[in-house]
């Protein structure tokens, strides 16, 4: 059996070279010593390289077979991912290319859209309960098409539900826009079960929702335009502090 390279190498090193960087590093060593150990690993590596092969040999063809790593068989795993991706087909990799082009298709559509939509003066409403059931306010804000906040409203509501708090701020929040004469309002919530609730994808199946959900609807039925979106919570923070306000406050 053919000495590991490994051991060969560390014996060289045990019996010519002098080591001075380790010297230096373990001090109250000297060079006899040193070697020994050298030695000594050299040959741990070389019983060690001798029982793996005797385990991994096999009685076929008297072919010895070197037990694989964790290492290796990683690398191996790598390699066939990578082969596999590389060799993807054509048709795969086109199809694919279509779905990045559809979805970036959208996107500029969207966006298109947005650029396009009138600027209108907008309603953010919002509602707040601390507890589920628990303390609960209302709040609204209307601002112009310039940006201007031109109203405010909140209204505290003692002990009852989020989901009702929010559509309570969406009903004064329409009920002033109304007073104040306005025909076309942006209407935003950050409630994405009121905003699906009033364009009909979900259904009003809380039975104590649905008065207040057609009260909502009839309102924005008086409007010439009134468009109801959806903004992320960050974006409402106006209405969501009159209506922590009102509780507050029991306005």
């Amino acid at each position: 059996m053919a000495k590991p390279v490994l051991a060969e190498l560390l014996r060289f090193i045990a019996a010519n070279e002098d080591l001075p960087r380790t010297l230096a590093r373990y001090k109250g060593w000297d060079r006899d010593v040193l070697g020994k150990l050298i030695n000594a690993a050299a040959d741990r590596i070389e019983q060690a390289e001798e029982a793996a092969g005797a385990a991994a040999s096999t009685a076929t063809k008297g072919l010895k077979v070197r037990k694989v790593s964790e290492v290796e068989r990683a690398a191996r795993e790598s390699a066939e991912e990578l082969d596999a991706s590389m060799n993807e087909s054509k048709v795969e990799r086109e199809r694919k290319k279509k779905v990045r082009a559809a979805a970036a298709a959208a996107e500029r559509e969207a966006e298109r859209v947005a650029e396009a939509r009138p600027v209108r003066t907008r309603l953010f409403t919002d509602g707040a309960a601390r507890g589920n059931p628990g303390p609960a306010g209302a709040g609204a804000v209307i601002i112009s098409p310039e940006g201007h906040v031109v109203a405010k409203v909140g209204k505290y509501l003692g002990e009852t539900t989020n989901n009702v708090a929010e559509y309570t701020g969406l009903i004064l929040g329409l009920k002033r826009a109304k007073a104040m004469g306005l025909r076309e309002l942006d209407v935003l919530a950050d409630s994405e079960l009121l905003v699906k609730q009033l364009s009909g994808e979900y259904q009003v199946k809380a039975e104590h929702l649905a008065p207040l959900h057609q009260e909502a609807k009839a309102l924005l039925a008086g409007f010439d335009v009134a468009e109801v979106r959806h903004i992320p919570r960050e974006e409402n923070e106006a209405a969501d502090a009159m209506s922590n306000r009102a509780i507050d406050l029991r306005l």
